[in-house]
């Protein structure tokens, strides 16, 4: 099976991928895990703020994760961006919430897709 067959997805834009790694399996296959690893458990950390917003870390995790984002073509940055500017001045928690509650379902998305992606690299 070719590579481009499993990089494929409606949910994330994987034309940077494509761009720099479309013939290089074992980086993606790291980059995929790196991102996973990553991302996860700091999309955890966010979601514990719709409950009780943790300004320092909603701003540190967005301005971490813009980068990743950004890489791996979740379509989302822009809204991270602002969430970290909201966060960084202290925008009241129900502005802070509103937002976080449009930004995960499409990060938790993405490393969905990312695993399934993930999968089909390894089994190549």
């Amino acid at each position: 099976m070719d590579i481009q067959k499993v990089l494929i997805s409606n949910v994330v834009d994987l034309s940077s991928l494509k761009e720099y790694f479309a013939s290089d399996k074992d980086s993606l296959i790291q980059l995929i895990g790196v991102y996973l690893s990553d991302t996860a458990p700091r999309i955890d950390i966010l979601e514990e703020s719709l409950t009780k917003v943790d300004y320092v870390s909603v701003k540190s995790i967005c301005h971490f994760l813009k980068s990743s984002l950004g890489l791996m073509g979740v379509r989302c940055l822009d809204e991270i961006a602002t969430l970290e500017k909201l966060a960084q001045n202290n925008e009241p928690e129900d502005v802070i919430k509103e937002r976080l509650n449009y930004v995960l379902p499409i990060c938790r998305e993405s490393i969905i897709e990312y695993r399934l992606i993930l999968d089909g690299l390894e089994e190549l």
